[in-house]
């Protein structure tokens, strides 16, 4: 009985030890919270009297050194920047309507050819023999109805004679008419000018219809396709100059917008633009990556300013004016903003002294000197 008391004792003391640390560590923890707090205080109030005893340092000695600008009209640009894909205008994939060996090519690939050239000839030696029989049948047919026709109009042979003779001349020049259209289609043409950029098939392999065998491409007729989001569709206009730069061949032009798409892409809710190209040079060549830069805002007489010159607080955007010498904040309204420089719609006039070098180390009513 004597032992079990001892040993409750012992754990009663062991658990008040331990609350007691549990405690201790607690407030430990608060003590180091409240210190923190303090030297974040400390650290802000240091940097607050630095740039009071820097300003005023300045101060004594003049005003804070800025450099100023005067406001005028300038011209401002927002362009709308996108990437689009060079095509050719012009870009055929021929194959042959009838089927042949390949007997001549007569044009090397990389070479220019007009329209109606002859670039690819299949054997057509059966065909010919069998339109040279038809010429001499029509021959002997079309005697044979002119004989007819004069014993007819003589009164002499009957109608049906008269009818059968004509209606196997006739039938006979259809199917020499057929034959050599058949023998034309073994003689494959240019459909347009341009350069032959691929032939895909070899002399005296077999070509079959619908096979591709050849590709024409001209390269001097080009565009460039680009879609662009819906929001801008009454900002853009058929004619509109458009900046066009291909990194690849390190090439600027400008040219005007030849069509734009009347139908918003439900997909990604874009419509289409498209852009002929000048490709005198031939440089340009066809699925060549452009960046595209579209002109969708344009003031002639605005007021610009540098971007970087104007600050933000819980008011507004504002920029700081020099006004004799001190530096007056004034809140502006700002619209666009390209190339680092901002269109702003009102707040300031022009003539007005805007501080531009200097400006994050002015506060509203500072003494500055301008230099």
């Amino acid at each position: 009985m004597k032992i079990l008391k001892i040993s409750f004792l012992l754990i009663v003391f062991l658990i008040t030890a331990c609350g007691e640390k549990i405690d201790e560590i607690d407030q430990k923890r608060v003590e180091l919270k409240n210190l923190k707090e303090q030297l974040t205080e400390i650290k802000s109030n240091i940097s607050t009297l630095e740039m009071e005893l820097a300003q005023m340092d300045t101060l004594s000695e003049g005003g804070i050194s800025v450099s100023i600008f005067t406001l005028e009209p300038s011209p401002f640009s927002h362009y709308v920047e996108q990437p689009g894909i060079v095509s050719s205008k012009e870009n055929v994939l021929l194959s042959s309507e009838m089927s042949g060996v390949v007997q001549n090519i007569l044009v090397k690939e990389g070479s220019w050819v007009n329209k109606g050239q002859a670039i690819l000839q299949l054997d057509a030696s059966v065909l010919i023999s069998q339109v040279e029989d038809l010429k001499a049948t029509t021959e002997l047919l079309k005697t044979t109805f002119d004989r007819q026709s004069n014993l007819w109009d003589q009164g002499i042979g009957s109608e049906l004679q008269y009818l059968q003779s004509k209606n196997q001349y006739v039938s006979m020049q259809n199917k020499l008419e057929a034959a050599q259209a058949q023998l034309d289609k073994l003689e494959i043409s240019a459909p347009i000018s341009g350069r032959l950029d691929e032939v895909f098939i070899n002399q005296g392999e077999f070509a079959t219809p619908g096979m591709p065998i050849l590709r024409v491409v001209n390269s001097k007729k080009l565009q460039i396709e680009v879609d662009i989001t819906e929001r801008y569709i009454n900002k853009i206009a058929k004619g509109d100059l458009v900046k066009i730069y291909i990194s690849s061949i390190d090439l600027e032009q400008e040219a005007p917008i030849s069509f734009i798409g009347q139908v918003i892409n439900p997909e990604n809710r874009t419509f289409k633009v498209k852009i002929d190209l000048n490709n005198s040079s031939g440089y340009i060549k066809p699925n060549a990556v452009a960046s595209l830069k579209l002109n969708d805002f344009y003031v002639d007489q605005a007021t610009v300013l540098p971007s970087k010159i104007i600050k933000k607080d819980m008011r507004g955007s504002f920029v700081f004016v020099a006004d004799g010498n001190k530096a007056v904040k004034k809140y502006i309204e700002t619209g666009l903003s390209y190339n680092q420089n901002t269109h702003v719609t009102s707040g300031l006039n022009f003539g007005e002294k805007i501080i531009f070098n200097g400006f994050n180390e002015v506060s509203n009513g500072s003494k500055i000197a301008i230099k």
